[in-house]
């Protein structure tokens, strides 16, 4: 699969940066101004770079002091003799991006990160429903976010983290294709889940008919009625049948498990989990698991998924949650 979206998107991020730090050097510098306008307008990716990046610079400035310290006064110093006027701009640009580098590495969290990279995203226990630019609606589930990219050829949506419900609209001329880690899933004219957890892609259709492909793998074939899941990591690939009602039920807070692993579990139930769950031995657990759980009451879901499922809850400091696998005699 090309990745030439992806090397144009960090281009256009370093460029968006370049221009930042340009443009705090010299704020009152109207040529720059205007020359950076005329670069956000040239592409739509420069302008949701340039959002992106002032969205990070907005995070970053309320944790890097922008004045000296009282007992170090600034002062002014005078070049010295020999050097060109160009090197001031680099001295400057070095001086901009080392309190953002230094306060991106200390605070960048796989959150932050992921909104940087996220159109739309939503906060633990939040779901939002979006329009996008065809008509097509997008339901975000808790913690979950999002990236556009809408072509002439065809409507791709990144799921970057968590899950996303589609009610596409069709399209006869371009098709809608939701990508989540390395892999694809095409619709058909459909209504549709996408979810992250884990390695695990996992797609179920409500209506309609979805195909889903791992990179170059054989597809899937799903109509109504149907789920797919896929490990991202070894391209296994099986198929299951789920109410099409229950598909998308976390959208009226009801969350319908169905024949997903315990570690998976946990991980969505996490999403709308007020604290911070860890997990430890889960991903070794492979019995499969189920049930309906009230969203509304996360902790409470969470206490009968473990208590149904051989997991053990162990209260920690400053919101933090250890999930532990119990061991099963034999």
């Amino acid at each position: 699969m090309s990745t030439q979206p992806k090397q144009g998107a960090e281009r256009a991020m370093l460029e968006a940066a370049t221009w930042k730090i340009r443009l705090n050097a010299a704020p009152h510098d109207e040529t720059a101004r205007a020359q950076c306008a005329a670069w956000r307008a040239l592409d739509p990716e420069h302008e949701r770079a340039w959002r992106r990046m002032e969205r990070a610079w907005t995070l970053t400035a309320q944790r890097v002091p922008v004045t000296p310290p009282p007992d170090r006064p600034a002062t002014r110093r005078q070049p010295a003799a020999g050097r060109t006027a160009r090197a001031r701009p680099l001295r400057i640009a070095v001086a901009c991006m080392l309190p953002v580098a230094a306060s991106l590495l200390a605070f960048a969290t796989p959150d932050l990160m992921m909104r940087l990279q996220a159109d739309h995203y939503t906060k633990t226990g939040e779901t939002r429903t979006l329009g996008l630019p065809d008509g097509t609606a997008v339901t975000l589930a808790g913690h979950s976010a999002i990236a556009v990219h809408y072509a002439d050829q065809e409507r791709r949506v990144t799921l970057l983290a968590g899950e996303a419900f589609f009610n596409v609209v069709h399209d006869a001329r371009r098709g809608f294709a939701v990508r989540a880690g390395n892999v694809t899933t095409r619709d058909i004219g459909t209504s549709f889940d996408v979810q992250m957890a884990g390695p695990h892609v996992r797609v179920a259709v409500r209506e309609g008919m979805v195909s889903v492909a791992r990179q170059s793998d054989p597809a899937l074939r799903l109509g109504a009625g149907q789920q797919g899941t896929v490990d991202r990591h070894t391209g296994q690939a099986w198929r299951g049948t789920i109410d099409p009602e229950d598909v998308g039920s976390w959208r009226s807070g009801q969350l319908v498990l169905n024949d997903v692993g315990l570690s998976d579990a946990v991980e969505t139930l996490g999403r709308y989990y007020p604290g911070t769950i860890v997990t430890h031995g889960l991903e070794h657990d492979t019995t499969p698991v189920g049930g309906v759980y009230d969203l509304h009451h996360p902790r409470e879901a969470l206490e009968a998924l473990c208590a149904l499922h051989g997991g053990r809850l162990v209260a920690l400091p400053a919101g933090f949650t250890l999930v532990l696998a119990e061991h099963k005699t034999p």
